[in-house]
């Protein structure tokens, strides 16, 4: 069974692809748009990189992030992200359908991250947990370029755990450190 975790994002969307008969993940980021770009030609970035994914290898279960509940509107979340958030998550169920996908599931951010990171202080600053997740990455020697990747493979992880598959960095590099206060 090949796992899509999926970090969406307009301008950054973090993916990581594996199954149990694949020797490496693949991973990274993908830029699907920028402030000038229309919603509809993000959707169709999407679906051609998750197709370019699934050529590789038949892909099996999405896993992705909840959209942001409109009660946590704040900062530089305003209703047009939380719009784009919903429709990127709508166009991954949409292609998963498609593409004849066993399984999507929608996981709720505290929820990966409780797995993967450990139990945080309620409060922990967003950057500080994005930190957090680069660096479990690399404690299971994954090498991220950025947060978005970092958290894909988080997401990947707990998918893989969800599941009842021992991934291969799982059997390797049992998880010793516990992530406390600020990153810095």
């Amino acid at each position: 069974m090949r796992i899509l975790a999926l970090d969406l994002s307009k301008t950054a969307t973090g993916f990581a692809c594996w199954g149990p008969e694949d020797s490496c993940v693949a991973s990274g980021h993908w830029v699907l748009g920028s402030e000038w770009t229309d919603d509809g030609t993000v959707f169709a970035k999407l679906h051609e990189r998750m197709t370019d994914l699934h050529t590789v290898g038949r892909i099996d279960a999405v896993f992705i992030e909840d959209a942001i509940d409109a009660r946590a509107l704040h900062g530089h979340t305003n209703i047009d992200t939380l719009k784009l958030l919903s429709g990127l998550a709508a166009h991954a169920k949409s292609w998963s359908a498609a593409m004849g996908c066993r399984m999507l599931r929608e996981v709720n951010m505290s929820t990966w991250r409780r797995h993967f990171i450990g139990k945080m202080k309620r409060g922990t600053r967003t950057v500080d947990l994005k930190e957090f997740a680069m660096r479990r990455c690399r404690e299971l020697g994954f090498n991220p370029k950025r947060h978005d990747e970092a958290e894909a493979l988080g997401l990947l992880d707990y998918a893989c755990s969800d599941l009842g598959v021992t991934p291969f960095w799982r059997v390797e590099a049992p998880l010793v450190q516990q992530f406390a206060g600020r990153a810095r």
